[in-house]
């Protein structure tokens, strides 16, 4: 027999896998928490609540300084527009300043903004936003109902004014309103969607602390229901015309399905303002560079 000891059997340690937040987690050594669900139902109904109360602040504002009679005040659509523009603007502001101090996160992160899907897409997103936006012209003009006068059409009785209203739809409405609609809601009901789904088990809790990843279906569900309040956002300036408003919702279901897609809200923006870019522009060349305006009317 040898005199050599015996070699002990060292069994290999199993793998644990600590639960990670697959979504936001820079650095999973660092963090192994529960997966954070952000935004959640509560944060999307702190953004709008934040926006409603801008808004109505720099409507009232507008009202006294102009001294606007509350009942006459749809008659100045410019002013309409003004208010709305610093309402969104300051919305921005404080959603930029609280939220990341509710979610321990930066802002672009929260929403996930995700800049390096829009830098290696924008090309396929600029495309698909400039045929959208010529479908939806035409099929408008061709079978959908146009009502006589819409509030905005006061806006484009001048150069000046379609100027203005131009910048508002291309640089700051999409900004905005893809992070409200898109940043905030969208993930919003998706999270309250699986909530409900939840298999209350073990591994169904489990699962739902190990990732932050929404299912498809309720990806589908926030979809189809952060459309609604997107679309009725813009009734008041197409005089509730239903026809519009039922192609703006679909418009609205593509914008989801482009931000699901490529999970990059950044996307979903570019989209939207080129998408109103696009309409602008056709616009522009109809009206010899909004000069002739009154003519498109006729």
């Amino acid at each position: 027999m040898s005199d050599l000891p015996a070699t002990e059997t060292v069994e290999p340690k199993p793998l644990i896998l600590e639960p990670v937040d697959i979504q936001h987690d820079t650095d999973p050594a660092e963090d192994h928490g529960p997966a954070r669900r952000i935004p959640h139902l509560g944060h999307a109904i702190l953004f709008f609540t934040i926006a409603f109360f801008f808004l109505t602040l720099c409507g009232n504002i507008v009202v006294a300084a102009f001294h606007i009679p509350p009942e006459s005040s749809d008659k100045y659509p410019g002013l309409e527009l003004t208010a709305q523009a610093a309402s969104y603007a300051l919305t921005l502001l404080a959603a930029v300043w609280l939220f990341p101090r509710l979610w321990h996160r930066s802002f672009l992160q929260g929403i996930e903004w995700n800049f390096l899907a829009f830098r290696r897409r924008w090309y396929w997103v600029v495309g698909s936003a400039i045929l959208l936006s010529l479908t939806v012209q035409i099929l408008s003009v061709k079978f959908i109902h146009q009502p006589d006068k819409n509030p905005i059409d006061e806006l484009l009785k001048t150069p000046h004014g379609a100027w203005l209203t131009a910048a508002f739809a291309v640089l700051v409405a999409p900004l905005v309103e893809e992070i409200a609609f898109r940043g905030f809601l969208l993930p919003a009901l998706a999270t309250a969607y699986d909530w409900l789904a939840l298999d209350r088990t073990p591994a169904g809790l489990q699962r739902w602390q190990n990732s932050a990843l929404n299912t498809t279906s309720a990806l589908i569900f926030s979809a189809i229901f952060s459309s609604i309040p997107f679309a009725l956002l813009h009734a008041g300036q197409l005089s509730h015309a239903w026809g519009i408003l039922g192609v703006l919702y679909g418009v609205s279901i593509i914008f989801s399905f482009m931000r699901i897609r490529t999970h990059s809200t950044a996307c979903s923006t570019l989209m939207h303002a080129t998408y109103n870019l696009t309409i602008f522009a056709v616009l522009f060349l109809s009206s010899g560079g909004f000069h002739h305006l009154q003519s498109l009317s006729k």
